[in-house]
């Protein structure tokens, strides 16, 4: 049966049983951990190897088709950042009214001049953009932040030995 203007909201307005069922489904519900499990990790008497430091991430890319660069992969930063030597090298237009004031890492401030909009950035024959901010002088040549991490739904998968990173194109 078909009720025309008939919501969500007012099927349980009207049914108290079916919203107590939504209710209990929503909930957060905490499931127990099998004790076996439990009791296996209480009796290893041995610690996990724990690393001191671990390698930066980089990706090899190709800025505009024409320069070969190592690209930074940073999760925590907002933006995507390229170095002023770097971009000159790619010879794309660089828009210096859009002009931003970026907080580093150690608390300081760096002015930035300008943007790079849509640049390409080609990872094993995938074409990608980003706005990349130009700064005059980094510790990385290339920063590939969160917003181009977006927009190629990068994921990685870590084990002992390697990382793999899978982007889409987008």
């Amino acid at each position: 049966m078909v009720v025309p203007n008939l919501t969500v909201a007012d099927l349980l307005a009207i049914s108290p049983e079916l919203r107590r069922e939504t209710i209990e489904h929503c909930r957060t519900q905490r499931i127990p951990t099998p004790t076996s499990v439990v009791s296996a990790s209480l009796t290893n008497s041995t610690p996990p190897h724990i690393e001191h430091a671990t390698p930066l991430r980089e990706l090899k890319v190709t800025l505009n088709g024409i320069h070969a660069e190592l690209g930074l992969l940073d999760e925590g930063s907002e933006i995507v950042v390229i170095r002023e030597d770097i971009w000159r090298k790619t010879q794309a237009p660089r828009n210096e009214q859009i002009r931003m004031r970026m907080q580093t890492a150690n608390g300081g401030a760096q002015d930035m001049g300008g943007c790079v909009e849509m640049l390409e950035i080609d990872v094993e024959g995938i074409k990608t953009w980003a706005h990349a901010y130009v700064v005059p002088d980094a510790p990385y040549r290339l920063l590939l932040g969160r917003p181009w991490q977006r927009l190629v739904k990068l994921s990685k998968e870590e084990t002992n030995d390697q990382v793999l990173i899978t982007i889409r194109d987008p």
